[in-house]
């Protein structure tokens, strides 16, 4: 009995823990989505997908993780090329989630979750490419 508790208690955390990463990569895939449609590669355009993804994390209708109760803070926004000179856009986010059973293994309340996004705006249109 003392097992079926146990293995129900991480269950639990580690349930939860699931979510939040999908909710993080949900957040993550649209904003890499909304940064790339007006990046062209400038120092310019690259503020102006910093600022799409924020928005996204902000105001009355904001995405948020932890079934909706928290809000997203920790978002980078940044920009490379691949190997065949497409312009990309990577979006990052990790959250502290909450852990209640995940204490009696380590010292902590929390436990770090992270998502990213890597999105293009290439000739077909923006698409995410990880």
């Amino acid at each position: 009995m003392t097992l079926l508790i146990g293995v129900a208690a991480l269950a639990i955390d580690f349930g939860r823990l699931y979510v939040i990463r999908a909710e993080l990569q949900s957040f993550t895939d649209a904003a890499a989505l909304t940064a790339a449609r007006d990046f062209d590669g400038t120092a310019a355009s690259l503020d102006r997908a910093k600022a799409d993804a924020q928005k996204l994390a902000e105001g009355p209708h904001a995405m948020r993780w932890d079934m909706g109760s928290q809000p997203i803070a920790h978002v980078t926004v940044s920009s490379s090329r691949d190997k065949n000179g497409r312009r990309l856009v990577h979006v990052y986010d990790a959250e502290p989630a909450p852990v209640i059973f995940l204490r009696l293994f380590e010292p902590f309340s929390s436990t770090m979750v992270a998502a990213s996004s890597v999105a293009t705006n290439g000739g077909q249109g923006v698409r995410l490419v990880q």
